[in-house]
């Protein structure tokens, strides 16, 4: 019953003296307090990219090199600059917020304006308890104010950011554009250059109606993408995102991939363990996890600087236990990856090997999460299965290649999840 007839209903039994006063009263509030009966919509994530420390010398951000993809080394200094990305959502609403994060930030950063785009349709300013300021505490994220835009799934949704005072930008970054001034009202001009630069954009949630729940996609560079093409279709969970909107609305899947990043020791931001809650547990509407990752805990300790943080087989298991029990406790199922062949790569050794196949065995056997998928199978070299089939391979000898990208994808059942 909508609002308006409940209201008419109990306005009509007042009159002719049906229930008490009293009760009358405790009615209407009770109605009021739940909000408006017929609605069923709620906030989940669209998209997410997980913020680092800030690390190593700070350097100018400046008009990039356009065949340098990585941006300046170190993190960068912006100031009176606008920083554009452009990111693609896996949900459908009506309206969407935009997150961001200080979360390892020592000050507060003010930003002097945000503005949106939809799927190439005009900018859209964003606000801040309904200012275009706004201050984001060291340590704290911030949540906008709803802007009221139709999203569907896979539309591309541009974010700009204006940084009037100098700002150090956090270390993990995102292809992104760098303009003079406030150009947060100014489209994109044709073929901009694009360059990785840190980025304080954590996140877009889309509010909905739909039964969407969200896939966290949690592990290393293999998570990540680092190694996929450019423009191209991204990543295994970009391309699982895709052909679940094919199939139906029941899922989103975001990134939460850090490149280099540990399961049980911190490096390329925090461990896996360390940021599980804030960047896996705490997504809104996460009901799923995916987890990837422990190849960098096998291979890192073959090198000199790392020789000193040796793993074993069990150690890693025993961590996946923690995510196990940890997911659980928050009704999140849990899904876990079996590590991809690494023969070859730089940090590769006979020893790493054998704690992989130790670990992939227990995936495979052990039956403590709540599903698995063969990611080593499914781009392994069936004649030599220590390495990744060519046609999947980077060319490192441990990174997908489009290709092991797609082949990732299409290796996960659509139902893993449900």
């Amino acid at each position: 019953m909508c609002m308006n007839r409940l209201g008419r209903s109990i306005a009509g039994l007042m009159r002719r003296g049906a229930f008490g006063k009293s009760l009358i009263s405790g009615l209407v509030f009770a109605v009021l307090a739940s909000g408006p009966v017929s609605a069923q919509s709620r906030w989940i994530s669209g998209w997410t990219f997980v913020p680092t420390a800030t690390m190593g010398p700070a350097v100018p951000a400046s008009r990039p090199n356009p065949n340098d993809v990585r941006g300046p080394l170190g993190p960068e200094i912006v100031a009176d600059q606008t920083l554009t990305q452009t990111v693609r959502l896996t949900a459908s609403g009506s309206a969407l917020r935009v997150r961001l994060s200080n979360r390892y930030g020592s000050t507060s950063v003010r930003l002097g304006a945000v503005s949106v785009s939809v799927a190439g349709g005009p900018l859209v300013p964003v606000t801040f308890d309904g200012q275009s300021e706004v201050s984001i505490p060291a340590g704290a994220p911030r949540l906008s104010d709803p802007v009221l835009l139709p999203i569907d799934a896979l539309d591309d949704v541009t974010v700009n950011i204006f940084y009037p005072d100098e700002t150090l930008l956090p270390t993990h970054r995102l292809r992104q554009t760098v303009r003079a001034g406030n150009a947060t009202n100014q489209a994109m001009p044709a073929g901009p250059d694009l360059a990785r630069f840190g980025v304080l954009l954590n996140g877009i949630e889309v509010k909905t109606h739909r039964p969407t729940d969200v896939i966290v996609a949690f592990g290393d560079s293999i998570t990540e993408g680092v190694t996929a093409t450019p423009g191209g279709p991204g990543g295994w969970p970009e391309q699982l995102g895709a052909r679940l909107w094919g199939e139906s609305d029941r899922w989103s899947v975001v990134n939460a991939g850090i490149a280099g990043n540990r399961l049980l020791r911190r490096g390329s931001g925090p461990s896996g363990l360390e940021r599980l809650d804030a960047d896996a547990l705490a997504v809104a509407g996460a009901r799923c996890l995916i987890v990837l990752e422990g190849i960098n805990d096998i291979g890192r300790p073959m090198q000199p600087a790392y020789a000193h943080e040796t793993v074993t087989a069990e150690d890693i298991i025993a961590g996946y236990r923690q995510i196990i029990s940890r997911s659980h406790a928050s009704n999140i199922k849990v899904v876990l990856a079996t590590i991809m062949p690494f023969e070859g790569a730089a940090y590769f050794s006979e020893n790493g090997e054998s704690i992989r196949q130790r670990v992939n065995a227990w995936i495979r056997t052990a039956g403590e999460a709540d599903g698995f998928i063969d990611f080593d199978r499914a781009t392994s070299d069936p004649d030599r299965p220590t390495l990744l089939l060519p046609v999947n391979d980077s060319g490192d000898r441990l990174h997908p290649s489009d290709a092991g990208y797609r082949v990732m994808a299409q290796s996960i059942p659509l139902t893993i999840c449900d």
